[in-house]
């Protein structure tokens, strides 16, 4: 079977890992796997078993610059020019990340099944904007995938209700949950014993302003907390400025994107994640499998169905322990510089302060952890991929 994975690019994100977790799977079971890559000034940070196609397809979610008409008209020439490349490979099906590319998916299907794969809960990510986020634009498009690939329950009530997506062509399959590579190193840890870690993209969407200013409360209780955070992107300056306004800049490290990710999970004490929105987070499911006890605000999208947290269960004013994970109430907004801690961070910093000092929560959360990350096993995960493609 010959498999093409469409994505933008191969960056640290992830999406990105998603697709090299799924292509080295089929490769490895002697299927053929080609990634069809956008144009991108985004280096690749991981390498993949498949082969790399560079499609010379320029992207044109830069909405901000195109108008509404300029983008459909790229759109259906890249797509004209994917289909050339489909064709040429023999593409027996084609599973696409992120809204441009699942278009173009669409949009040049021949005889091959067309899987497309939502990465966010798109109703609630306010920082999207453009065409290739207009609600008719949506539903008109992922009607023409063959079936449309969400990770989570709310992920799929989002493209039900808001979307117009028919439910019988959604189809729920999580991330699975991958310990990071322990990298064999004599370096010394010197972050101390109670890390506290997240991992992600420096954007908005990820909220880390919020972890930053819960963690101020936590250095206030516990001066030998430290706050690693691991990811890069445009937010940095200005997270850095946050630190320094809330006096904690010599107990919060930016480390950026790192291939040794699982050693720093390895020796960190909890993780945590403050998102305005998660489709399925790779980072929490990755610390899990390491062992770290989780701590989440209850974001739309998937972490409280991660954590364990019943279908839509509230968390509003108290920290909730689930029985996979620690929840505190979502929180959003903007943030003004120097604003005072709100009651909802005032919580998030209670709750990491609770696994950072509790020694018996600690263990009673670092099993659990690995028991759920158990549950979200590659096997698992790729047993319903295979489902989807080869026998759907």
């Amino acid at each position: 079977m010959n498999i093409a994975i469409l994505i933008p690019e191969l960056g640290g994100g992830g999406a990105q890992r998603v697709a090299q977790i799924i292509g080295d799977y089929y490769c490895e079971k002697g299927e053929k796997v080609f990634y069809f890559l956008l144009e991108s000034s985004i280096g690749q940070a991981y390498p993949v078993k498949g082969q790399i196609i560079y499609t010379g397809i320029k992207r044109c979610e830069e909405n901000v610059i195109y108008g509404n008409v300029q983008v459909l008209f790229r759109l259906l020439w890249s797509s004209c020019l994917m289909r050339r490349w489909k064709w040429k490979y023999h593409i027996d099906v084609c599973i696409s990340f992120m809204e441009e590319c699942n278009y173009i998916n669409v949009l040049s299907r021949g005889r091959e099944r067309v899987i497309t794969r939502i990465c966010t809960i798109l109703s609630k990510r306010n920082d999207l904007e453009g065409i290739l986020f207009n609600k008719n634009m949506v539903r008109s498009l992922y009607s023409l995938a063959d079936r449309v690939v969400v990770m989570s329950r709310y992920g799929k009530e989002d493209m039900c209700k808001n979307y117009g997506i028919a439910r019988k062509k959604l189809i729920e399959i999580p991330n699975p949950a991958m310990k990071a590579e322990e990298i064999e190193t004599e370096r010394e840890w010197v972050y101390g014993e109670k890390a506290v870690i997240c991992v992600g993209r420096l954007e908005p969407v990820k909220q880390q302003e919020r972890i930053i200013r819960a963690f101020s409360y936590v250095k206030s209780h516990q001066p030998e907390a430290t706050l690693l955070i691991l990811g890069v992107g445009p937010n940095r300056k200005y997270l850095q400025r946050l630190c320094e306004k809330y006096e904690v800049d010599d107990s919060v490290f930016f480390i950026g994107f790192t291939s040794e990710t699982g050693y720093y999970l390895k020796h960190s004490r909890v993780f945590v994640m403050a998102s305005m929105a998660e489709g399925f987070p790779n980072s929490m499911v990755e610390a899990m499998a390491h062992g770290l006890p989780v701590v989440t605000t209850d974001c739309p999208g998937a972490c409280g169905q991660i954590i364990g947290l019943k279908n839509y269960e509230s968390v509003d004013n108290e920290i909730k322990y689930g029985p996979y994970g620690i929840g505190t109430p979502f929180i959003t907004g903007k943030v003004s510089f120097g604003e005072e801690l709100s009651d909802k961070e005032i919580l998030l910093g209670e709750a990491l302060l609770k696994v950072l000092d509790d020694e018996k929560l600690y263990e009673i959360y670092k099993e659990r952890s690995l028991r759920r990350a158990a549950m979200y096993g590659l096997e698992n995960v790729m047993g319903r991929w295979g489902k989807l493609i080869v026998n759907d």
